[in-house]
């Protein structure tokens, strides 16, 4: 049987679990913290904390619905974009019953639409080129759903012309940027689409060639703390895939500590994290410093300088370095300590906080202080702007 239950009230629902959570955690810290040494209160306590994770897997699984209808309203819409072109199109659908957060899938309709019409525009070549390439007459895109890594991954593919690099570096120069071809690798002269307003067709329609959609694109999946990335190979085709979590309430982090501030960096960002030896520390230009790591040079940016926190940890040595990587780009997030791994139920940041840049949400942790939940994307950008000087917004510096 199946019951119709009001949003508004699930939400309600999932967010006490969530403060039920939080309830346990600090239940849990006070009493480990008052040394209390019973053993039949560990074993009650032991089984609260089972109970909670029980009740909060169970909540979240009540948000989870199947993309189906969302892929199915994308396989109208890439048929009609094609009859629209003149071009004839095998749209297929994979992994169409995986299920993800109902948030998720209201908030990724509008990206794969543009997508989805994208690879059908710009993709698939018209029946002649197709067959002079030696292609079969009808383009192919699929689209699939599938989880791998604690994410679920939607990709997009086409067996069209793909990504010619040296037509994205002309546009981009023939836009005013000064950049070196020689030394950017596929994926960055790639990520040029996502930049405002960037567009390589010649004719302007209702379809395509306004200059508008694929940075709205990005900004909207990185607001949901998904990636977007580009595979192409020139005369056979793309793959535009994002990478979303499960779910928007509930992250695994791990808990650092910068001075008197708490700050949770998400898991599945880190690639790793350690304690340096000197002989892996290098200074550049006597300005940025970069560590050594497998033979690569990462650049370091301390948390205590980017945030404005006093009374940091300034010997290296003694401190810990979170490597994290966004965009095939790693950096070295340097903290005080490394307070341990735990999940965090995300609370919003409120209307003040918004878009504040290298913040995407807060928790309240055990001892009751709130940490802040750091956006990785955000926090290389800041970095990578500010050369971590110290000199930040007022915004930030106030958080």
């Amino acid at each position: 049987e199946m019951l119709k239950i009001d949003a508004t009230r699930l939400d309600r629902f999932v967010d006490t679990i969530g403060e039920l959570v939080i309830a346990e955690s600090m239940v849990s810290q006070s009493i480990s913290g008052g040394d209390v040494r019973s053993a039949g209160l560990s074993r009650q306590l032991s089984q609260l904390n089972k109970i909670t994770r029980e009740l909060q897997e169970m909540s979240m699984g009540l948000r989870m619905v199947p993309v189906k209808a969302t892929f199915q309203k994308m396989a109208r819409i890439a048929r009609d974009a094609a009859k629209k072109l003149g071009k004839k199109l095998d749209f297929r659908i994979s992994g169409e019953d995986t299920e993800i957060d109902k948030t998720l899938v209201d908030r990724i309709s509008d990206p794969l639409v543009h997508m989805v019409r994208n690879a059908v525009d710009h993709g698939i070549e018209v029946a002649e080129d197709r067959i002079a390439a030696g292609k079969p007459e009808a383009g192919c895109v699929e689209l699939r759903a599938f989880h791998k890594g604690g994410n679920i991954y939607i990709e997009i593919e086409d067996d069209g012309k793909g990504l010619d690099r040296e037509k994205l570096l002309a546009k981009a120069r023939e836009r005013g940027a000064t950049i070196d071809g020689d030394q950017m690798s596929d994926r960055e002269v790639f990520n040029l689409i996502f930049e405002p307003g960037f567009s390589t067709v010649e004719e302007v329609t209702d379809m395509s060639g306004r200059g508008v959609g694929m940075d709205v694109v990005r900004r909207n999946i990185e607001a949901l703390r998904g990636q977007v990335e580009i595979r192409s190979e020139l005369g056979k085709g793309s793959i535009f895939s994002m990478k979303l979590p499960l779910t928007l309430a509930v992250i695994d982090g791990i808990v650092v500590g910068v001075g008197g501030e708490r700050y949770i960096i998400p898991v599945l960002s880190i690639v790793t994290s350690l304690r340096p030896q000197e002989a892996d520390i290098a200074t550049v230009l006597s300005r940025g410093e970069v560590l050594s790591l497998q033979g690569e040079l990462v650049a370091l940016f301390r948390l205590h300088n980017l945030f404005g926190i006093r009374d940091a940890q300034e010997d290296l040595t003694k401190a810990s370095i979170v490597v994290v990587e966004d965009e095939g780009r790693r950096t070295g997030l340097v903290v005080d300590e490394l307070l341990g791994q735990q999940q965090i139920v995300i609370k919003s940041l409120g209307g003040m906080m918004r878009g504040v840049t290298g913040v995407s949400g807060a928790s309240i942790m055990p001892d009751g202080r709130v940490g802040l939940i750091l956006d990785v994307s955000g926090m290389v950008k800041l970095a990578s702007s500010r050369e971590a000087a110290g000199v930040l917004p007022e915004a930030v510096v106030g958080v």
